[in-house]
């Protein structure tokens, strides 16, 4: 590190040495209990918010309701469908190795 930098950094350091705390007011620890126990206004929640919250929630309930006691329609058939597709198309592999390269096709 630089000489006028570690200078620098003691020069800051050595000026927080005549720094004092700082008292509190004589009256400060009154006043806080004061505050503490003077009794606070109710806060109350606007009532649109609250019916929104409800029908939120209900709308919420009843899909799920919904989502759970629907029936899973079968899944189509497509194994037969791409069987049949194959087999009208020729799309039959000439060997089951899937990357020979001196398939005759590959030529």
């Amino acid at each position: 590190m630089d000489p006028q930098q570690e200078k620098w950094i003691k020069d800051v350091l050595a000026s927080t040495q005549g720094i004092q705390r700082p008292e509190p007011s004589s009256f400060l620890f009154a006043k806080i209990r004061d505050r503490l126990n003077v009794p606070q206004r109710p806060v109350y929640v606007p009532a649109r918010t609250v019916w929104l919250a409800a029908a939120s929630f209900a709308l919420l309930a009843l899909l799920n309701w919904q989502l759970t006691t629907q029936r899973v329609s079968a899944p189509t058939n497509r194994e037969a469908e791409l069987n049949t597709v194959v087999t009208e198309m020729q799309l039959y592999p000439a060997s089951n190795q899937l990357y020979d390269v001196w398939n005759g096709q590959n030529y």
